[in-house]
């Protein structure tokens, strides 16, 4: 029986060996699929790190150039906001130096403004500061206009009446159309 019990244990002891080579290659191979699966999770924590990386810096640009461009916008608009007030302020000195002239300077405007508006058979109504001053005027002009008794709502200058038409000559409106027709000119020279 003892021949019976070491073949037993010699089998026993194979099997256990057995048993310990397919569990330890059984454990490297487990061991293997870990390292497989942490490197894995690695790579892929390392790829979602940089792609939260790159969105968040790509975020933080566009947060950065829309605050860039808004405070671009912002100086360009208060930019043209100054050299409006600026050009309101210049045209308005203008004017008044306009209503303010006097002597042969305001005779010349008015003369100038009574040949070029108007038309044969217009009634002037002056303002009332022009009206003795367009009184002397009018028969220096080439054309028959006739003086209205009434005074028009404005500083200086007149308005002409026609059949169908009212036209606004007073300075102030002069001023306008100058202001129309040269404040591209005048901001060039203000703005170089």
């Amino acid at each position: 029986m003892d021949n019976g019990n070491n073949r037993a244990d010699k089998l026993i002891e194979r099997i256990l060996e057995e048993a310990r080579s397919d569990a330890g290659a059984a454990r490297e191979k487990a061991e293997e699929s870990c390292r497989a699966i942490s490197a894995d999770c690695e790579k892929r924590i390392a790829e979602q790190a940089a792609a939260a990386a790159a969105s968040r810096n790509a975020s933080v640009k566009g947060v950065l150039d829309g605050a860039r461009t808004r405070a671009e916008l912002d100086g360009r608009k208060e930019t043209l906001g100054v050299r409006r007030r600026i050009l309101d302020e210049t045209f308005a000195a203008a004017a008044r130096e306009l209503n303010a002239l006097s002597g042969e300077r305001r005779r010349k405007v008015i003369l100038g403004l009574l040949q070029a508006e108007s038309a044969a058979g217009d009634i002037v109504k002056p303002a009332k500061q022009d009206r003795a001053l367009i009184a002397g005027l009018l028969g220096q002009v080439d054309r028959p206009l006739t003086l209205s008794e009434e005074d028009a709502p404005f500083e200086g200058g007149f308005l002409l009446v026609g059949g169908s038409y009212e036209k606004d000559c007073s300075l102030d409106a002069l001023m306008a159309q100058l202001r129309l027709s040269e404040e591209t000119n005048a901001a060039r020279i203000l703005f170089p």
